[in-house]
């Protein structure tokens, strides 16, 4: 391949990995289950929005703006937090921010599944925590792995048929893990480690909350 069909390959993974960065992965997650044919897709407007908010500003621009304080002070040296230290740091944060939502969804009037989602990103951020303070597992993989459950639980649990959402989630998750190998970001243990971390604890998560 020539360098500048390996240039292309390049800017590719890397957009790859910032679109499906595990930062927006609950979002992607409010999506699907809003677009699944459940009742849950018949939830007022107003409140699919609120519960979308919270999630921005807890989960996405918060930790966001931490992460650029860091960097700025030199505490962490790359958005992608490639250290284990940094990653320990930035988890920590993130686990804090999903327990914040968990407990705000908790006390308000909303479908089970929001408050039991909510609580399974947190559980998952805790394992993720666990794991990175003696081995690199990738979060963008983890992320994916926690998507794939939740579409597979949602399948089980509502009788619902949505193949396309579990096939879509399943390509794009293929991409986005061969762009985390292509960019070196991790080797192929990490990878499956991660994407089987994440889809077992959230499956478990979610079997013990909504059971």
């Amino acid at each position: 391949m020539n360098d500048a069909g390996k240039s292309r390959l390049i800017v590719g993974a890397e957009v790859l990995s910032v679109a499906f960065h595990p930062i927006f992965m609950p979002l992607y997650g409010l999506l699907i289950i809003y677009s699944s044919p459940t009742l849950l897709s018949f939830i007022p407007v107003g409140l699919k929005r609120m519960i979308f908010i919270l999630a921005v500003t807890n989960n996405v621009m918060l930790p966001l703006a931490l992460a650029a304080v860091l960097w700025t002070r030199g505490a962490i040296t790359t958005f992608n937090a490639r250290d284990r230290n940094e990653r320990v740091l930035l988890l920590t944060f993130a686990l804090l921010m999903y327990t914040l939502s968990a407990g705000l969804l908790l006390r308000m009037q909303v479908p089970l599944l929001f408050r039991a989602y909510f609580i399974s990103l947190a559980v998952v951020t805790l394992i993720t925590l666990i794991i990175t303070s003696f081995y690199m597992i990738s979060l963008h993989a983890a992320g994916i792995g926690g998507l794939i459950a939740l579409i597979v639980f949602m399948i089980l649990l509502y009788d619902i048929r949505t193949v396309w959402q579990l096939v879509t989630v399943t390509m794009v998750g293929g991409a986005v893990m061969s762009s985390r190998l292509y960019l070196n970001g991790h080797t192929p243990t990490e990878v499956w480690t991660g994407l089987f971390t994440g889809a077992a604890t959230m499956a478990l998560s979610l079997l013990f909350l909504l059971k």
